[in-house]
């Protein structure tokens, strides 16, 4: 098995089995400290890249990769909450190299419809961007009713839907 390049490093714990903000692994003090992406380093069938990821915690590179490349809330350590609904709004006066239509989605907390897309009629790297940009400003931690209630199956539960012959 191939054990990914961490000398130097020193385990970082979670705030929560659930959290996928705190970087697991970090190196260095002050200016040059640095934390590993939780998510870049898990294998591609868990959804990462394989790969460990040193970014920069007193710049905020560590922050901004998080939120713009997984979108992922520095607050609740979970991903932010998607939009409630989505529309389609025509751009009438749009220039030629424009979208004619913009994709929007509604925002939970403050009831905005948000740009999912580029005015510029090209395609991004990240589709989710825009959206991320929005939450990151606005959801403050706040999420959908519900969203927080996580289901984890594990031996435990097992045990105790056996026992209760459900």
């Amino acid at each position: 098995m191939n054990r990914p390049k961490l000398r130097g490093a020193v385990y970082n714990m979670p705030r929560g089995p659930l959290d996928l903000y705190t970087p697991r692994f970090t190196k260095g003090i002050g200016r040059t400290k640095v934390g590993a992406c939780p998510i870049c380093a898990e294998p591609p069938v868990r959804g990462g890249d394989g790969a460990i990821v040193w970014l920069s915690m007193k710049f905020s590179a560590f922050n901004y990769h998080m939120q713009y490349a997984h979108g992922i809330s520095p607050v609740t350590g979970a991903p932010f909450s998607p939009p409630v609904a989505f529309r389609t709004d025509p751009r009438p006066k749009a220039g030629q190299r424009e979208r004619h239509d913009m994709r929007q989605g509604k925002c939970h907390k403050c009831k905005k419809w948000v740009d999912l897309e580029s005015v510029k009629n090209v395609d991004t790297k990240v589709k989710e961007l825009f959206w991320w940009k929005h939450a990151a400003l606005c959801h403050r931690g706040s999420t959908l009713p519900g969203e927080c209630d996580v289901f984890i199956e594990d031996p435990i539960h097992h045990v105790l839907v056996s026992s209760a012959g459900i």
